[in-house]
């Protein structure tokens, strides 16, 4: 494990992680086309953007996943809790996760790796989608943690 430093944010843990992904079968959900999002985002006149905070950390392991995901620093033993960044198929799970989530919101919001973008045409509509994300993130994903402030 090694900490990655960058400018004006806290250093990160990283866990070199390849030869653990070189034994996983990859699992792939379709990324969006950033393109035709950015589209249909840009033609609306009111944006929200929410950022989930420390998006992949959010999600709990398994029991088995931690047992694999384990690894050793000069200070002992560590087995996150947490889906830690590096492995193979994160970006799988937390796209899967944001779509499941998000199902219901697909008409006004568009969801990329860990942000979200909502989008309306008018500010009351605006309102009634962001209410909608929070709420679909409240109902059906309660460990989620979107920062406010």
């Amino acid at each position: 494990m090694s900490l990655v430093e960058s400018p004006g944010k806290n250093p990160r843990p990283c866990v070199d992680y390849r030869l653990l992904n070189a034994n996983v079968r990859t699992e792939f959900f379709p990324l969006p086309n950033i393109e035709e999002r950015v589209e249909r985002v840009a033609a609306a006149k009111y944006i929200t953007v929410i950022d989930l905070a420390k998006g992949y950390w959010q999600i709990p392991l398994s029991e088995r996943a931690r047992q694999y995901s384990a690894f050793v620093t000069s200070f002992g033993t560590y087995i996150p809790l947490r889906m830690p960044l590096g492995l193979v198929n994160a970006p799988y799970f937390f796209s899967k996760l944001m779509a499941q989530v998000l199902e219901n919101c697909d008409t006004f919001a568009v969801p990329y790796l860990d942000d979200i973008a909502i989008f309306s045409d008018s500010w009351e509509d605006h309102l009634k989608h962001v209410d909608e994300v929070l709420k679909s993130f409240y109902l059906r994903e309660k460990f989620l943690f979107i920062p406010l402030f």
